[in-house]
């Protein structure tokens, strides 16, 4: 079966409070075909099986069976990941609020490379991506780049929504989270939907850095990328990588050579809820509660709730909210929401003929 993010939405998953949410997964990530291969040949079947950061998932597969990288791995991950990023930018974010489609914007990414880095730059920054990391709400001030003019409306939302401590967050934001240009809005905001927004336009901004600066040197790109591994092994055996998402991880076992038992954990799969508490009832995860604040649980006393406890029509704002956070985590999955509300499950235009529910989620089962 095809892995599914299935996102529900009502007072049964907050009985006597505000309207909660529930996310969990249907099927699992598919390894049997990975079973009682050769580790080599395994290999070669990775990134053809997974093909959502297929150079993320070579890399962690290699490190797990204790193989050699593939040429430019690193590159490969830094470039697959400023795709990813873009498409979330340039794509999910305009239609969240409504803007018309700018297809033009999206030409070129699907073979991004370092000879068009200089494009996808003046397409997301509109200036050089130095000079907007130096000063971030400078550079959204002036910037006329169509990611530049949607965070300037996030920006007049309320701070509080989606604000979620950076510790339990398992998308890519916390390799970011320490930088210089975030600080100031972090200790003014907390990390709320316009701080994790901003997130990405840093990490975009250090990568085309860090792939600028190691163009002519492959030595240190395969190595390192601006001081940061892009994978590696852990003291399990497990092999990481650094995708798009967040840290991916393949865990696998051979015997004489052989793959018997292979597990991959996805950035997506840290974010679902589950069933750890004494009794078993079900415990909220980072997806969960990061939509319920987007939501704005507790502070949307003057709108009218009805009996399916959804909110009835005219909460445009609590759906364009919802799928903002929903970009903002960007699960690797295809999103199905269960939501008896119609005004919350409305479809940006963008969205016409896809799943019900607010933006989000991916044609690919993988990360």
């Amino acid at each position: 079966m095809m892995p599914t993010l299935i996102i529900s939405h009502g007072h049964v998953h907050n009985p006597g409070g505000e309207p909660g949410f529930c996310v969990s997964q249907r099927g699992r990530m598919p390894t049997q075909w990975l079973i009682d291969r050769d580790r080599r040949e395994a290999m070669t079947m990775v990134g053809c099986l997974y093909n959502l950061c297929a150079a993320a998932q070579s890399a962690a597969a290699a490190r797990a069976m204790d193989l050699p990288l593939a040429p430019d791995c690193h590159r490969n991950i830094q470039l697959e990941t400023l795709r990813e990023h873009a498409l979330v930018m340039l794509r999910d974010w305009p239609g969240v609020l409504g803007m018309a489609m700018d297809a033009d914007s999206l030409k070129g990414l699907a073979g991004l490379s370092l000879s068009s880095l200089e494009v996808l730059e003046a397409r997301v920054f509109a200036e050089p991506a130095e000079r907007a990391l130096g000063d971030i709400e400078a550079w959204l001030e002036r910037a006329p780049s169509r990611p530049a003019e949607v965070l300037r409306r996030v920006a007049d939302w309320p701070r509080e929504l989606g604000r979620i401590a950076v510790a339990d967050d398992p998308t890519f934001v916390g390799r970011v989270a320490g930088h210089a240009s975030l600080s100031g809005i972090v200790a003014r905001d907390g990390w709320s939907l316009y701080a994790r927004m901003l997130a990405r336009v840093v990490e975009v901004a250090q990568l085309m850095l860090a792939l600028r600066v190691a163009a002519g040197n492959s030595a240190a790109m395969e190595s390192r990328d601006a001081g940061k591994p892009r994978c590696g092994r852990a003291a399990d055996g497990s092999g990481w990588a650094e995708a798009a998402r967040g840290r991916l991880v393949h865990r696998v076992a051979c015997r004489d050579d052989r793959v018997v038992d292979y597990h991959i954990i996805t950035p997506t799969d840290a974010m679902l809820d589950g069933t750890g508490g004494p009794g078993g009832e079900r415990q909220r995860g980072f997806l969960s509660r990061l939509l319920e604040s987007a939501h704005g649980q507790g502070e949307c006393h003057g709108l009218s709730h009805g009996h399916s406890g959804g909110l009835n029509d005219g909460d445009n704002q609590a759906r364009q909210r919802v799928a903002m956070a929903l970009s903002c985590a960007d699960p690797c999955l295809p999103v199905v929401w269960q939501e008896s509300n119609e005004a919350l499950c409305q479809k940006p235009p963008h969205m016409q003929g896809q799943e019900t529910g607010p933006a989000g989620g991916k044609a690919s089962c993988t990360n």
